[in-house]
């Protein structure tokens, strides 16, 4: 009786929680090498570039050919350094049965995707072109997708052209009535020919919300360096391990016109 002659298992594993994947390498964003803290990334500046026509040189040598020498400007890429610690005491090391190391390697692993999508996303918030102004401060209309893809200047269409939303946007644009033709030709995934990613760190269809982002993710420059360090600390802290993890990073847009998003009003 009582049950006492039969201990209370215990699973050898944690059930974790899922969180989304590393976006950078999906979309194809560029990686910028380089050595130091910062790199300055050279960029088109010119608007036009176009001849100008120019009369037949005539005995005089009057006619001159026109100067039009191409403007240039530059992104400076800082490193900003991401930080991570752990302690665990030697008891729970020693007397832990749920695969506890493991389990902490994945979750910094996904910690680290969600810090590299939040940087992501800022960046191209920041640095992209508001290109369309929804009409509704809580819904996205059928119209307004390809109106938006259109935004996208020609010159960019071609590459690693993808959208970027949170997946209840996805939703809610999927359950537009009578409007099927917005899965694109491509197949679920798509939307208006493009692929679809999904993150929580995209706008939402609120008030003020950036909901919708497209561009060609080609165009968004990441340095990386290091990628990440792992420091097994056991002399810091007494009868502790310290686990440390560190990497630097940093997103900028480097060519305006290559990302677009739409904006939600206010109200």
């Amino acid at each position: 009786d009582g049950g006492n002659a039969v201990p209370t298992g215990h699973f050898n594993s944690i059930i974790a929680r899922r969180d989304e994947g590393m976006l950078a390498k999906q979309l194809g964003v560029r990686v910028i090498p380089g050595k130091g803290t910062t790199v300055n990334v050279p960029i088109d500046n010119e608007a036009d570039g176009e001849f100008v026509a120019t009369s037949e040189q005539v005995d005089a040598g009057t006619n001159t050919f026109d100067r039009d020498a191409p403007a240039l400007d530059k992104v400076a890429m800082t490193l900003v350094r991401y930080t991570k610690k752990i302690p665990l005491t030697d008891e729970l090391l020693n007397d832990e049965d749920s695969a506890l190391l493991a389990f902490i390697s994945d979750f910094v692993g996904r910690g680290m995707a969600k810090t590299h999508n939040s940087l992501l996303m800022t960046a191209a918030l920041a640095g992209g072109t508001a290109a369309l102004t929804f009409d509704s401060a809580t819904a996205i209309a059928a119209t307004e997708i390809p109106e938006l893809y259109y935004k996208l200047a020609d010159e960019y269409s071609d590459g690693n052209v993808a959208w970027v939303m949170q997946r209840a946007t996805e939703g809610a644009i999927r359950g537009l009535q009578g409007n099927a033709f917005l899965f694109g030709a491509g197949g679920p995934n798509d939307l208006w020919g493009a692929p679809v990613y999904n993150s929580a760190y995209a706008g939402s269809v609120t008030g003020g919300g950036k909901s919708l982002v497209l561009g060609n993710w080609s165009y968004v420059g990441m340095r990386e360096a290091p990628s990440i360090t792992f420091l097994r600390d056991p002399y810091t802290v007494e009868g502790a391990v310290v686990l440390k993890y560190y990497f630097r990073t940093v997103y900028k847009v480097l060519q305006s016109e290559a990302i677009v998003y739409g904006t939600h009003p206010t109200a």
